[in-house]
């Protein structure tokens, strides 16, 4: 069975500037994390909650969306990967100069699923030639020891890039070779359902399987603005999804 590319993104700007429907996306996304985070905010009133640094990630099979993993980011143990990864799921750093694309997690893959190692692994930036100052490896002060981790992929001694990976089990063979950086605090259910997704000989899921929304649930107010006529915002594509929560 053919492996079906992931969907593109829809990010890209035109070589003499982003096309009005991409500034649209761009619009209705940050409405979109805003939402979330407000309904978030209210919600969520311990003093625990408010202090973590938790950020979401939605995720979707095929055209389906599949559910939502909360992650709660270690910035007191790895502050500069935490940091990092908070900016990709907000799109903070805004556009790439050279290749215009966002610098998010918008739409990035799920590249495999590796059993054998115990984690499942998304796709990095440079896959749309985005190349970012790599990152160092902090410290390998956390283990890999048990399912909901997540995990900086290393190209090698500090030399991360956008890739990262969550746990599906103990895997201690990624111990000092990879920095933990965050755990799933709720949706951990939904690692079962990425599990049970057909993959190819080496691991590659056979129905695409990638992040379809991205943003903080804590910290500072996200930049979007909305209003009660635009909280069904987002690209057609999206706003077709069915929840299968």
């Amino acid at each position: 069975m053919p492996h079906k590319a992931p969907k593109p993104r829809k990010d890209v700007s035109q070589a003499n500037g982003a096309a009005p429907s991409v500034v649209q996306v761009y619009t209705d996304i940050e409405e979109r994390r805003l939402k979330e985070w407000e309904n978030y905010q209210k919600s969520h009133r311990s003093m625990e909650e408010a202090n973590a640094n938790r950020v979401f990630l939605d995720i979707a099979i095929g055209e389906a969306l599949a559910g939502r993993l909360v992650v709660e980011l270690f910035d007191d143990v790895v502050p500069e990967t935490a940091a990092r990864f908070r900016r990709l799921v907000t799109g903070a750093d805004g556009v790439h100069d050279a290749t215009d694309v966002k610098l998010d997690y918008l739409y990035t893959p799920l590249e495999l699923i590796d059993k054998a190692r115990g984690y499942a692994r998304f796709g990095d930036l440079l896959a749309y030639g985005v190349q970012l100052e790599p990152l160092r490896q902090e410290n390998f002060k956390i283990r890999h020891t048990t399912r909901g981790l997540l995990t900086m992929t290393s190209y090698g001694p500090h030399l991360c890039n956008t890739s990262f990976g969550i746990t599906l089990a103990p895997a201690p063979s990624l111990d000092y070779e990879q920095v933990v950086f965050g755990k799933v605090v709720d949706g951990l259910p939904l690692l079962e359902k990425l599990e049970a997704m057909p993959v190819d000989a080496v691991g590659r899921p056979l129905l695409p399987m990638y992040i379809v929304l991205c943003g903080t649930l804590t910290g500072d107010r996200p930049p979007g603005k909305w209003t009660a006529t635009q909280e069904q915002g987002g690209d057609e594509e999206d706003a077709g999804m069915d929840n299968t929560e």
